[in-house]
């Protein structure tokens, strides 16, 4: 049993839904860790930048007194201002004699420093003196670590201000720029809060308005199905509205009413063929059953009279069999000529030439018998021209297009079989010089159990019944000739066509040659 799959409209809406959650909660995880890395790399920088600063400040004053010849005065301000703590913005900075520090560091039970850096701050200069003494590091590196303090997280920047050549009294300053991670930290949170409430409900959001435009986009399919599903064999005619022509729909639309097109015609067609082959049957049937009544109403008849009773029945039993092997042989030449169904029909290499040859010979005594003359033109064709087919069918063919050569040509009159290669195709023409066909009938000749037409003393179409050239004799054919001769040719991938000529009738078969090894090179 074939699990039950929910409506496209319902995948449609799952998937645009998906699709969108996954799209959002990418681009938030992308987002979160861009602004992150923005957040840190910018305190980082501020700490930094701070930092050096100070630095920069504090030697350009150094400098400055050193050009005035205030070195001791300054000095002086130094061990009473300079070494003391700022508050800048969010920044506290520590300004401090390292010495000093270490020291404190070091001996924790001696007397404060001026300035008391936070223990984690003292922690982090001990390591990165370390690293110095070790000459990991050098003394105008600007050193950027993350701290916890007693507030919480921080950043801290590190830089020591060694003193200038000829200032070798000065102390070396540790310049600390702290910046608390607080608010960065509560920022990000939010962010965090806001895209975690965000997502569901544009979900939601996305769920709702998918599904809505879904239903809309799909409300003209549901408008095919249900007409189409009104559509059976009493209202073929009827047809599916097309919106918009330009999109999937309106083009399915206009595809399903072509199919309904093809498929009326294809019914008033199989219609037309089953009242037609019904007419064809009753009237020999009728002729056996009326003589068989009548032959056995009275209770005495003569010899002679059964006799010909029989031989009428006889006759319209031969007539009636041919009409039920002529619709046999259209029922599988029908059947070969659809894609994916020509098992039906043989594909040997067969040589029309010589079954051109061979079907002349089955009617040359007929022809001699009504003083036609048969010509096959040329004799050979070299090289010899074979196509793929079955060999029956093919002579089937040939064959129906003489027997109704022979019908319409008068007497001492000749029937014409040329035989050309052109492109890669067999051309097999017959051409006889009976009276013709009008130019108007000219398709309709190949239209199953049309008994045909021919040109009366005005040249006009006689009146429907005429013997033609689609049956052969008055009378005496179903109008399945020239069908049963277009259907096989169609199904060998040619064609049979009536000619524009001025006199006769001329039929033209093409067949597709097998290519010779002269063609592939």
């Amino acid at each position: 049993m074939l699990p039950v799959r929910p409506s496209i409209l319902l995948r449609l809406t799952a998937l645009n839904a998906a699709v969108l959650a996954v799209m959002l909660m990418a681009f938030a995880g992308v987002g979160v860790f861009t602004l992150e890395r923005v957040v840190r790399q910018r305190a980082a920088t501020v700490v930094r930048e701070s930092a050096r600063a100070v630095a920069g400040a504090i030697l350009a004053e150094r400098r400055a007194a050193a050009a005035r010849g205030e070195v001791e005065t300054v000095r002086g301000e130094h061990e009473q201002a300079v070494l003391r703590e700022l508050r800048v913005g969010d920044l506290d900075i520590f300004i401090t004699d390292e010495a000093e520090q270490l020291m404190a560091a070091r001996q924790p039970e001696l007397a404060e420093p001026a300035v008391v850096l936070p223990p984690a701050v003292r922690t982090l200069m001990a390591t990165v003196r370390a690293q110095r003494d070790a000459g990991a590091l050098s003394d105008s590196t600007v050193v950027v670590r993350d701290l916890v303090l007693e507030s919480g997280p921080a950043r801290a920047a590190l830089l020591r201000v060694v003193p200038e050549a000829g200032d070798e009294n000065e102390p070396a300053l540790l310049i600390t720029a702290l910046r608390s991670d607080v608010d960065d930290t509560l920022l990000l949170r939010q962010v965090r809060t806001t895209i975690l409430f965000a997502i569901p409900m544009a979900s939601l959001v996305a769920l709702i308005a998918g599904f809505l435009l879904a239903r809309r986009s799909l409300a003209p399919l549901d408008a095919i199905v249900t007409r189409t599903a009104g559509i059976t064999a009493a209202n073929l005619d009827d047809r599916l509205p097309v919106v918009n022509a330009h999109d999937e729909l309106g083009r399915l639309a206009r595809i399903i009413n072509d199919l309904l097109a093809r498929v009326g015609d294809a019914f008033r067609t199989q219609r037309q063929f089953v009242a037609d082959a019904s007419h064809e049957l009753r009237t020999p049937i009728a002729i056996i059953r009326g003589e068989a009544e009548v032959t056995l109403r009275r209770s005495a008849r003569s010899e002679q009279e059964y006799r010909e009773a029989l031989t009428v029945v006889l006759g319209e039993s031969v007539r009636l069999s041919r009409i039920v092997d002529d619709l046999f042989l259209l029922t599988r030449v029908d059947a070969g000529s659809q894609p994916g169904r020509d098992a039906t029909l043989r594909r040997d290499a067969v040589d029309v030439p010589a079954l051109v040859h061979d079907a002349v010979r089955s009617v040359r005594s007929l022809a001699d018998s009504q003083r036609v003359t048969l010509v096959v033109e040329p004799d050979t064709l070299e090289p010899q021209a074979a196509v793929r087919g079955d060999a029956m069918l093919l002579h089937r063919l040939v064959l129906n297009l003489l027997d109704n050569a022979l019908k319409h040509a008068p007497a001492n009159s000749t029937v014409w079989v040329r035989q050309q290669r052109v492109q890669g195709e067999l051309l097999v023409t017959v051409a006889d010089e009976g009276p013709g066909i009008p130019a108007a009938q000219r398709e309709r000749v190949f239209e199953r159990f049309v008994h045909g037409v021919q040109r009366g003393p005005d040249s006009a179409v006689s009146p429907a019944g005429a013997s033609a050239h689609a049956t052969g004799a008055a009378g005496t054919g179903a109008g399945l000739g020239l069908a049963i001769a277009r259907a096989i040719a169609q199904a060998h991938g040619g064609r049979l066509t009536l000619l524009d000529t001025a006199s006769g009738a001329t039929f033209e078969v093409a067949l597709p040659l097998i290519p010779s090894a002269g063609d592939r090179s």
